[in-house]
């Protein structure tokens, strides 16, 4: 929203009375790269769903580097137990791409649940990652899946996905000076089980990983997601060997009670959203353990 001269009131800004500004489109990633080391200050634009809603709330950049035409962050591959996504990727793309079916299906199967269908086939990876909006479901995936943003052009190399929600660390919504987001990868070697629970959106998304702990055991690691809250990273190492000796309502519990009291809020008390989160990661649980008993009602 704009002020208009002589206290007449507020308009809503519009992406038409935008003042001029220096556009670039690179077709090349090292050109990029260079681009973002000239102009720190630049904003990176790629699938653009996100940018026009940018501009109305009074976005005005300088300098725009449009990535769109880099074929580079477009590829995805799984090798020696990564699975890489290029940030150009789009949702449609991810959702049916070969190398994610047959690597993380339940994560095609989550990324094709997401959005609405011209969302999905213009929106990208990195644009939903790098808007930080609290609504946008991709930041709460990929944060239980663990995974690492990399970049290029900028003050670092990667960020955890978890990061972003860290407002003091990155300030803005490009993230200071962090350069190209060229990826995510996520590391699928010790990943044993992995969904995500939509159901009680937008008061509460969970996602929810199982992997093999580096010393013993196993560890369960969620993310809650609200359309209104930050997210919040959950995590719960078991001396369980073994998927099936897991206690789906034990281990939810025991997730759920780390929401600290300030996930509650105007759409659900703490009380109300910890026990949500404690059905959603046991029905969860209980889908990877194949224990199909009832779960508590929300």
């Amino acid at each position: 929203m704009r002020g208009q001269k002589l206290g007449a009131g507020l308009i809503a800004q519009s992406q038409s009375a935008l003042p001029p500004f220096m556009l670039h489109q690179p077709t090349s990633l090292g050109v990029a790269v260079a681009l973002a080391r000239q102009h720190p200050e630049a904003v990176i634009a790629a699938g653009c769903s996100d940018l026009v809603a940018q501009f109305r709330e009074g976005l005005e950049p300088e300098v725009l580097i449009s990535v769109r035409r880099i074929k580079e962050l477009r590829a995805i591959s799984n090798n020696a137990g990564v699975l890489r996504i290029g940030s150009l990727v789009s949702h449609a793309e991810g959702s049916r791409s070969p190398e994610i079916l047959s690597t993380v299906p339940a994560l095609a199967a989550a990324w094709g649940s997401i959005a609405t269908v011209r969302i999905r086939y213009r929106g990208t990876l990195g644009g939903n990652l790098l808007s930080r909006r609290y609504r946008y479901e991709m930041p709460v995936i990929l944060a239980a899946l663990g995974g690492q943003m990399q970049f290029q052009g900028g003050d670092v190399e990667a960020l955890p996905v978890s990061s972003l929600w860290d407002r003091d660390s990155l300030p803005g919504r490009n993230l200071g000076n962090a350069g190209i987001l060229t990826a995510v990868a996520v590391d699928t070697a010790s990943l044993l089980w992995f969904g995500y629970e939509r159901s009680m959106r937008p008061v509460s998304t969970v996602s929810l990983a199982i992997r093999k702990d580096p010393v013993a055991g196993l560890t369960v690691s969620a993310v809650c997601g609200s359309e209104y809250r930050q997210p919040f990273v959950l995590s719960h190492t078991t001396e369980a060997t073994d998927i099936a000796e897991l206690d789906p309502v034990s281990v939810g519990g025991v997730l759920a009670a780390q929401l600290p009291d300030e996930a509650g809020d105007y759409a659900g008390s703490i009380d109300y959203r910890r026990h949500l989160v404690g059905v959603l990661c046991s029905r969860l649980l209980a889908q990877a353990t194949g224990n199909k008993g009832k779960d508590s009602q929300p």
